[in-house]
């Protein structure tokens, strides 16, 4: 991985400049796309011949090299890196005084939201046993093994090899109490939300072509109660099992459920990062089809045109 590359747009400089973010936006964008880690490598310089090291990790688009330069600067702690093969951005903050006085407090104070929590938890607890200095015992790295076992995917081939004795820990099952703070919800669509346009053929238009508006927050089966919570929350959508038993979509598409509720929540707690930028636009589309300009054929060029530039075809 190489260091941290700068990427120059002064649209995206504008729109979404270096700024403090609310802390409860950083939570709920690391339970959408943050993964607490623990690696244990093979060294034969340690006295039980593996090094521990622990770490958060937050993944996104090169677009989004401002939002992980926002987070850096609120936290003060990390790192930020740019890898070249997938074009993402990765703050990563490994080291342990900073994860002992800065994440985990953090984390406790700003709690995690969905099944992630569990993870934290398992995270925590590891942390805990390097602090002692019982990593150094056999005793404390099979502690460790045992939860890393239960930790994301878990322990790979060579260490269940290395292991035979592990005893996966038992993970908390997190229940779902409600949203503590609105800007939660704005830093997990930021990483979870799709505004989706979509123009399809319809015989009942007289143009031949409709238009579709959609909406979606995405997440494991696991937290479908999380997403029931945010239909509750937002008073409208509905929540969608995918064909695989295994999704789950929170889904919108009414146009008065976006003038009423979407589109005020994204305005008064405003997204951080590129996605703003497809809120934005969508926006737009909705402006049009509330006065009917859809039906034309100027209409519908517009939204075409604001369509190609949204989303993963935005440059």
């Amino acid at each position: 991985m190489k260091r941290l590359m700068f990427f120059n747009d002064s649209n995206l400089s504008k729109i979404l400049p270096n700024k403090k973010l609310n802390n409860w936006i950083i939570t709920g964008l690391i339970d959408a796309e943050g993964s607490f880690g623990v690696n244990l490598i093979k060294d034969d310089a340690h006295k039980l011949s593996y090094s521990i090291t622990t770490y958060l990790e937050l993944g996104l688009n090169y677009k989004d090299k401002t939002l992980l330069e926002n987070i850096k600067e609120t936290l003060n702690v990390g790192n930020i890196y740019y890898n070249s093969n997938d074009k993402t951005y990765k703050w990563k903050v490994s080291n342990l005084n900073e994860l002992n006085n800065k994440i985990i407090p953090h984390f406790k104070e700003y709690f995690l939201l969905t099944q992630k929590r569990a993870d934290f938890e398992i995270f925590t607890k590891i942390v805990e046993i390097i602090n002692a200095k019982k990593h150094l015992t056999n005793k404390g790295l099979q502690e460790i093994v045992n939860l890393k076992a239960s930790l994301n995917l878990g322990l790979s081939d060579k260490l269940i090899k290395d292991f035979p004795n592990t005893i996966p820990w038992s993970r908390s099952k997190i229940k779902f109490e409600g949203i503590p703070d609105p800007n939660w919800l704005s830093g997990f669509a930021e990483g979870e939300a799709c505004f989706f346009i979509s123009i399809y053929k319809s015989p009942k238009s007289k143009l031949g072509l409709a238009v579709q508006l959609v909406f979606k927050l995405t997440q494991h089966y696991r937290d479908i109660l999380l997403l029931k919570g945010i239909v509750d929350f937002f008073n409208c959508g509905r929540v969608e099992l995918r064909n695989n038993k295994q999704g789950c979509d929170f889904t919108v598409n009414s146009l008065k459920a976006f003038e009423k509720k979407i589109i005020p929540f994204f305005s008064k707690y405003p997204l951080q990062g590129s996605k703003l930028l497809n809120f934005k636009d969508f926006k737009k589309v909705v402006e049009i089809i509330k006065v009917k300009e859809h039906l034309t054929e100027e209409g519908i060029i517009k939204i075409k045109k604001i369509k190609a530039g949204m989303n993963m075809n935005r440059k």
